[in-house]
C-alpha cells in the first residue's frame, strides 16, 4: 500500500476499501504495472483526498482510477480531481468509476462525468439497458497503432479480435455526451449493433492535464486471461502521453521475437531437412522448437509420431544448433488431446506423459527442458501451469491473452504463477499458424505483411511477441517466411530487435521482476536507484527526453528514440546502481 514520500515519482492506483474485499482487479493492475517497470503505489481513495493536489502533482504524474473498485467515491472527489488536473496532473477513468452512491444505488450522473465529457451511467433512464456488449472498433489504423494494438489483433484493420474467435464482444456502458467532444479525441467506439456507436476510448484535455476514459473493464479482462487491452492502453497512456520514467522490461531495452515451431509428427522427418537446406533454419535466429517425442500420434503403434528417440533423433540433435528444444505436450500429440478431452487422462496421467516427453528430450539433448507448448492449445488453467512449474518449466506458449507480451497470466481473477511465464501467441485475425491461414485462403502477400508488421511492432514498442507454426506449414508460404527471416536478421544486426527462444526472455523477465527501483526528485535532479540480488546486467532505465537532459553515463550505454533516453546497465556483476540525471 501507499507510503507517502516527498521525493519519489510514482503513479497512483486508487481503490475504495469496500470493493477490494470482493475483487482482484487491484492485483491485475498492480501486476501489469510491476511487469512494465512503472513506479507505482496503491492508495485508498480517502487517504488520497487528504493530500493537497498542487503538492502531490510534483511527484505523481498520473492517477489511475480502475474499473470495479471505485464504483463509489467520496462526494468531493470530483472537485479534488479537478484541482489535480488544474495543476497539470493526468487521470485515467476506467469503465465504472463513481457510478454508485453510498447505499450502492446507481446515480443519475457519474461523479466524473463533467471531467470526462460523458455521463457513463444511464440506469435512471435506461434501467438494465444501461449496460450492454459491443465490439471495440478503432477509428483508424493510426489510432489503433497509437494505442499499441498489435498487427493481426483486429479484423478489417479496426475491430479487436482474437485467435479462434474472430471479433470480440466486450461489456460496455451506454454513455451520453454532456458537452461537445471533438472527433479527434475519440480513438475507438463500442459498436453494439443497430448502428449504435458509443465512445470507448477517449483522450481529452482538461485544464492543464490529460483525461483518458475507457469504456471496457480492463482490470476484469486482465483477471480473466485477456491481458492485452489493459497492458497496451496503460503503456500508451503512461509512456507516450504522460511520459512517466520507468524500467524497460526487455533486455537492453530492445524488442524481441520468439519463433516457436511445433514438431509433432513423422511428416517433419522430411520438412526439417528441407528447412535446413532452404536456409530457413539460421543459427543467428535462435528459435524455440517444441517436440512431441513419442512414436505414435493418433493411437498406439500408428507410427505417425515424430519418434524423437528413434527416427527423429538426429534431426532433434540438429535443431540444437538453431535454438532450444522444448516439450510439446504428452508423448503423442492427437492422442494426448483426445484423451484429455474425453476424460480418459486424469491429472496424474497428464503429468506422467508430460514428464515422459520431457525425460526423453533431456536424454537426447543433454539439456533441461524449460519450455512447453500445449497440443491444440489445450492448457487448462491453473492446474497445467502449476504442474509445469513443478517440473522446472519457466515458459509456455499460450492461447490466452492473445496478441500480448509475455506475462504472469491471470485466471478466474487470480495470478496463476509468478514463476512460470505465459507467452501469448500472435494472431492474424482468428488464425495463428500458417496452416490455419491457408485454410482461410490468406495470400502470400497478406501473411508476409503481417509477419513484417510484427517485427516492426516489437522494435517500435520495445516489447516481445511470439509467432508460431509447424514446419510442415511452411510450404504454403515459403516466400513470406524467407522474407520474414531476412528482415529479422537485418533488424537484429541493426540492434533493433533480438530473436531468441522463449526461455531466454523468460529468464530475463523473471530477473527483471526482482529489480527494486526508485525515481527520486531532488532540486533539479532525478536520482534513479536500482538494486537486484541477481544482477542488473541489461536492465534499462527509460527517461523522457522532454523532462530530462541526456545523461553522460560512463560505463553504460545510452540509446534514444524520439521520446526517451534508454540507459542500459552493462553486462557484469553489479547488483546496485545509482544514476543522477539533470532535469530540463
Amino acid at each position: 500500500m501507499w507510503m507517502p514520500s516527498d521525493y519519489g515519482v510514482k503513479v497512483l492506483v486508487v481503490f475504495h476499501p469496500d470493493y477490494i474485499k470482493e475483487s482482484n482487479t487491484l492485483a491485475a493492475y498492480e501486476s501489469v504495472l510491476k511487469e512494465e517497470g512503472v513506479p507505482y503505489a496503491s492508495v485508498n481513495v480517502f487517504q488520497l483526498m487528504r493530500k493537497v493536489p498542487d503538492e502531490l502533482v510534483k511527484t505523481v504524474p498520473v492517477v489511475l482510477l480502475p474499473d470495479g473498485i471505485l464504483q463509489n467515491v467520496p462526494k468531493q472527489f470530483g472537485e479534488w480531481i479537478k484541482q489535480y488536473l488544474a495543476q497539470g496532473g493526468n487521470i485515467a477513468v476506467i469503465y465504472d468509476v463513481g457510478i454508485k452512491d453510498n447505499n450502492g444505488n446507481y446515480m443519475e450522473r457519474a461523479t466524473l462525468a463533467d471531467i470526462v465529457g460523458l455521463n457513463y451511467i444511464t440506469y435512471h433512464t435506461l434501467a438494465a439497458k444501461a449496460f450492454t456488449y459491443g465490439q471495440l472498433r478503432f477509428v483508424s489504423p493510426e489510432k489503433r497503432d497509437f494505442f499499441q494494438i498489435p498487427p493481426g489483433k483486429t479484423l478489417d484493420e479496426l475491430v479487436l479480435s482474437s485467435y479462434g474467435y474472430g471479433s470480440l464482444q466486450y461489456p460496455v456502458a451506454r454513455n451520453v455526451p454532456i458537452r461537445e467532444i471533438s472527433d479527434g479525441a475519440i480513438y475507438a467506439y463500442s459498436d453494439t449493433g443497430k448502428s449504435e456507436a458509443l465512445p470507448a476510448i477517449l483522450l481529452t484535455d482538461y485544464a492543464k492535464g490529460k483525461v483518458l476514459y475507457v469504456n471496457i473493464p480492463l482490470g476484469y479482462l486482465k483477471g480473466n486471461s485477456d491481458d492485452m487491452p489493459l497492458r497496451s492502453i496503460l503503456r500508451t497512456y503512461l509512456f507516450t502521453v504522460a511520459e512517466v520514467p520507468h524500467i524497460a522490461n526487455v533486455d537492453q531495452g530492445q524488442g524481441g521475437i520468439v519463433i516457436n515451431w511445433h514438431i509433432d509428427s513423422s511428416v517433419e522427418h522430411a520438412t526439417l531437412p528441407a528447412m535446413q537446406a532452404g536456409g530457413l533454419l539460421r543459427p543467428g535466429l535462435q528459435s524455440s522448437f517444441h517436440v512431441t517425442a513419442g512414436g505414435f500420434r493418433d493411437y498406439p503403434k500408428d507410427r505417425l509420431g515424430y519418434d524423437a528417440a528413434g527416427a527423429g533423433k538426429d534431426l532433434t540433435l540438429m535443431l540444437k544448433n538453431y535454438g532450444v528444444i522444448g516439450s510439446h505436450g504428452g508423448w503423442a500429440h492427437n492422442w494426448f488431446i483426445e484423451n484429455i478431452l474425453n476424460g480418459s487422462l486424469n491429472e496424474q496421467d497428464i503429468r506422467k506423459y508430460i514428464a515422459l516427453n520431457n525425460d526423453v528430450l533431456e536424454k537426447i539433448t543433454g539439456n533441461k527442458v524449460t519450455e512447453y507448448s500445449a497440443p491444440g492449445g489445450l492448457h487448462p488453467q491453473p492446474v497445467m501451469t502449476h504442474m509445469l512449474g513443478d517440473m522446472g518449466i519457466i515458459a509456455y506458449y499460450y492461447t490466452g491473452d492473445t496478441g500480448s507480451a509475455p506475462n504472469r497470466t491471470f485466471y478466474d481473477g487470480k495470478m496463476v504463477s509468478d514463476k512460470v511465464i505465459a507467452f501469448p501467441v500472435m494472431p492474424l485475425g482468428r488464425t495463428a499458424s500458417l496452416g490455419e491461414m491457408q485454410d482461410l485462403h490468406y495470400t502470400q502477400d497478406k501473411v508476409g505483411e503481417w509477419l513484417g508488421d510484427i517485427l516492426a511492432y516489437a522494435a517500435r514498442n520495445r516489447t516481445v511477441r511470439l509467432v508460431y507454426s509447424h514446419p510442415y506449414d511452411i510450404g504454403e508460404y515459403p516466400t513470406a517466411i524467407k522474407e520474414f527471416l531476412d528482415k529479422a536478421e537485418a533488424l537484429q544486426a541493426a540492434g533493433e530487435i533480438s530473436v531468441r527462444p522463449m526461455s531466454y526472455y523468460a529468464s530475463f523477465f523473471l530477473r527483471f521482476l526482482k529489480t527494486t527501483y526508485s525515481f527520486d526528485l531532488h532540486d533539479k535532479q532525478l536520482v534513479v536507484s536500482l538494486k537486484n540480488p541477481e544482477g542488473l546486467a541489461g536492465i534499462t532505465v527509460a527517461l523522457p527526453k522532454a523532462k530530462y537532459q541526456k545523461p553522460n553515463w560512463e560505463g553504460g550505454r545510452v540509446k534514444e528514440d524520439e521520446r526517451y533516453y534508454y540507459l542500459v546497465v552493462p553486462d557484469g556483476q553489479e547488483t546496485e546502481k545509482i544514476i543522477t540525471i539533470n532535469s530540463r
